[in-house]
């Protein structure tokens, strides 16, 4: 398992590094939109979307919440992420250790509301990573500075809490994940940042306006993380796809980035950094 996912993040990584530096904005987005599609693709699945006209039938939604969201003021359309990840995170702390009560677990597990915010969440991802690419001369850098911060992130979770794990951090979401992976994330994210800060990529930010936004970011990732997982918990299925040898589906590698990489751009909208 270890070996094909190191194989596999070996071809993947400089695929998407190269594309986010050099690749116009033009198709970036198109990647993007693909990106995100395989995605929904296998969310859509776990919710019980299976017959080839309901999964069309899902992507049309899909694209009609893409397209009406594109259609918000950009400060409307950057604070949302704030709102929705916040709310998540207090759902997920909440019932982190205990049962989900019958009404939340009910709303998931309807079709339609399930495949409405799956929908929204999804196009605030692919908006928040368009307008962070395009917003200034180190939009490409920024946009790869947190995806790397992601990777870096569950790399320095999942080592971690396979050596030292021991304190759950979400046992009724996620069993596996513990507290001691997520120091593991923060130790590495944190060197990545301290990295990124004294080659420029902070742009106009100061340090400590720029370790505070990455590591909310980082946090933030733990949710959409947390998130995916009660998407599948409920609907009893272990992993979103087989796309990616050794890392499952393309949802399992794109949740934490679907939550921070919205809340990375509205943060640096918010601190005046466009």
């Amino acid at each position: 398992m270890l070996k094909q996912r190191l194989w596999t993040a070996g071809l993947l990584i400089p695929v998407v590094m190269l594309s986010i530096l050099f690749l116009p904005i033009a198709i970036l987005q198109w990647l993007i939109v693909g990106t995100i599609i395989l995605a929904a693709i296998e969310w859509f699945a776990i919710i019980g979307y299976e017959t080839r006209m309901q999964m069309i039938s899902a992507i049309v939604v899909l694209v009609i919440i893409v397209g009406l969201v594109w259609l918000l003021p950009i400060a409307v359309l950057l604070f949302i992420p704030l709102i929705v990840w916040g709310f998540i995170l207090l759902i997920v702390s909440r019932y982190a250790h205990r049962a989900l009560p019958a009404r939340f677990h009910a709303f998931l597990m309807k079709r339609f509301n399930a495949l409405i915010l799956a929908s929204f969440v999804l196009a605030l991802f692919g908006h928040g990573a368009v307008i962070l690419h395009q917003s200034s001369h180190l939009g490409p850098q920024q946009l790869l500075f947190v995806v790397v911060l992601i990777w870096l992130a569950d790399t320095g979770g999942y080592f971690a809490g396979k050596r030292w794990g021991k304190t759950p951090l979400a046992k009724a979401i996620s069993p596996n994940k513990t507290w001691e992976g997520v120091a593991g994330a923060i130790v590495l994210g944190g060197v990545w940042t301290l990295i990124g800060y004294n080659v420029g990529i902070s742009g106009s930010l100061s340090l400590s306006q720029w370790l505070i936004l990455s590591l909310t970011a980082l946090l933030i990732s733990v949710v959409g993380d947390l998130f995916e997982s009660l998407f599948k918990r409920c609907h009893k299925v272990k992993d979103s796809g087989n796309l990616l040898p050794g890392h499952g589906g393309m949802l399992d590698r794109i949740d934490s980035l679907i939550a921070a990489v919205p809340v990375f751009t509205a943060g640096l909208f918010l601190l005046g950094a466009f």
